[in-house]
């Protein structure tokens, strides 16, 4: 009987052994599996980005040929948009229970593309008229500040003593590149710098407004109907500027639209999208520190811009503004 009885709490034990050490194997791979996913996403926002940062010296070089940003956007689209209807049908037809949400969601989403994909766009391409791509680039850089403004204005968030630091040490680096290029090239840098900073309030709120919608349709529907949205006033636009005819371009201005296209839409549209679904709009806009980095040296050795103390001082400013945000996280 004693023995019996032995036998029973070693089995026990080993049952509540095995039960423990199962419990804790499950703790750590669900641990590991969420610290995957949030990697995967800040690497999806980070090659975004870095895409993102490579369209401001390809629009520098089709200017050179005479073409304007309207028509640079609508080649982008014609370009991209058998992408986005291919991948739309493709999710539909792998899941056809998203349809009723779809058809719930698709005009306010296609409302949010054009606040990402066609005003952020046009104000952008139509600042580079005026400003250097590293000046670009660097205004278009602090949008995750704005996206903090704009979460302070809409969502009441908390905006304490660090934030205000790093939002003062952002825009006094703009400042600095800002006040060197206008000595040199003039009062055009101040109407180029406004325009792209309208690019920067109208892409954080695609930011603000875009993860309930991608958390309701997913990353791929999403992204999709936004650029249907973004895609439909872009023609709309041309249409009403220009005639058909203007589609006519040289060949080199063909080639930059393809990767205009795909190297600067589609793919970093989808990155994009997939890390906001899985880090949220804040993180996802502060882990492109390269991209200023990328420009400038893009900049230098593909448009001869200069890269001075200033462009210097002013990008490292910016950059660890955006990194100290990233620390209050």
């Amino acid at each position: 009987m004693e023995q019996t009885n032995t036998t029973t709490n070693n089995t026990n034990s080993t049952t509540t052994t095995t039960t423990n050490s199962t419990s804790k194997h499950h703790t750590r791979l669900g641990l590991t599996q969420r610290l995957s996913a949030h990697k995967i996403g800040l690497l999806c926002a980070f090659f975004a980005t870095c895409l993102f940062s490579t369209k401001g010296i390809f629009v520098k070089l089709a200017y050179q040929y005479g073409v304007d940003s309207i028509t640079l956007m609508t080649y982008r689209m014609i370009l991209s948009l058998p992408f986005y209807i291919g991948v739309f049908v493709w999710v539909l037809m792998k899941n056809p229970s998203l349809k009723s949400p779809i058809k719930a969601q698709f005009l306010p989403v296609m409302g949010i593309g054009l606040l990402g994909y066609y005003l952020s766009s046009y104000f952008d391409l139509q600042g580079l008229n005026y400003i250097s791509s590293q000046l670009e680039r660097l205004v278009l850089f602090t949008y995750p500040t704005v996206v903090v403004i704009l979460s302070w204005l809409v969502f009441g968030n908390r905006i304490n003593r660090q934030v205000i630091g790093a939002l003062i040490l952002a825009y006094a680096g703009v400042f600095v590149l800002f006040y060197h290029d206008l000595g040199k090239q003039g009062e055009g840098v101040i109407t180029g710098s406004l325009l792209v900073l309208t690019a920067c309030f109208t892409f954080a709120s695609y930011l603000l407004l875009s993860k309930t919608k991608i958390q309701k349709l997913g990353s791929l529907v999403f992204t999709c109907i936004a650029m249907f949205g973004a895609s439909f006033m872009i023609f709309v636009h041309f249409y009403v500027v220009h005639e058909i005819q203007d589609l006519s371009i040289p060949l080199p201005v063909f080639w930059i639209s393809l990767w205009l296209a795909i190297g600067c839409t589609v793919i970093p549209s989808f990155l994009m999208s997939e890390g906001i679904a899985r880090v949220g709009p804040e993180q996802a806009s502060i882990v492109g520190g390269s991209g200023p980095v990328l420009t400038a040296l893009m900049a230098v050795f593909l448009l001869g811009e200069t890269f001075t103390i200033y462009h210097f001082l002013g990008m490292s400013m910016v950059i660890v503004a955006i990194v100290w945000l990233s620390v209050r996280k």
